[in-house]
């Protein structure tokens, strides 16, 4: 897959072509090629490369990494609703980005180390009314008040599978812990994903945690 970094001349790093000798690396939009297909896009968030263009070049069939100077879960979770497939500072060193690269062509969705542990600590925190109301054997009680996505939509047993899920357990770890079957963990995290409109459990715990 061909990298391309795009940033502006002030914003770039040396690391991008140690890491990747033969990529790209341009502040010109014009040198973006019109057929994306096997290329993935570095992008350096700024005034002149911005979320819209991420979307844009998504759209056109290429993956997106997101470059940027102060990494935040507010900003993550902007990039990823505009399809970018991963973030990550600019900075970055070259043995995290060639993990990236090789997360994302394979389909994944990468994010830093220390942003995922917040991730999931707020998430924990976000979805604990859900785990209070299964201990009340109610799995059709009325859900507290989340605004802004559609986690109002989960049931609360589902809220209780995408907070275990989202704290890095497994299918058979939920499954223990909230005496279900392994195949009941599955058919809810498959309708968790569905309802959410989420890829995969790194993006569930991204939509989550900006739930606080």
């Amino acid at each position: 897959m061909q990298s391309i970094f795009l940033s502006p001349i002030h914003i770039q790093s040396p690391r991008w072509s140690q890491a990747f000798p033969k990529a790209r690396i341009t502040n010109v939009e014009a040198e973006v090629p019109s057929n994306l297909g096997g290329t993935l896009l570095w992008v350096m968030l700024s005034d002149v490369f911005t979320l819209s263009h991420i979307a844009k070049w998504v759209a056109a069939g290429a993956r997106v990494i997101a470059l940027t100077q102060h990494e935040s879960s507010q900003e993550a979770k902007q990039v990823v609703e505009a399809g970018a497939n991963g973030y990550l500072h600019y900075l970055a060193v070259v043995p995290v980005l060639e993990q990236a690269s090789q997360v994302v062509e394979v389909g994944g969705l990468w994010l830093g180390v220390d942003l995922m542990r917040q991730l999931v600590m707020a998430t924990t925190n976000i979805l604990t009314p859900a785990a209070t109301q299964i201990k009340q054997k109610n799995p059709q009680a009325a859900l507290p008040d989340l605004n802004n996505t559609h986690i109002d939509l989960l049931s609360v047993r589902e809220q209780a599978v995408a907070k275990a899920v989202a704290a890095g357990k497994s299918n058979k770890e939920v499954a223990i812990e909230l005496d279900i079957t392994e195949r009941t963990v599955k058919a809810h995290l498959s309708s968790v994903f569905e309802k959410l409109n989420v890829r995969d459990r790194l993006h569930l715990v991204l939509i989550l945690s900006n739930r606080s």
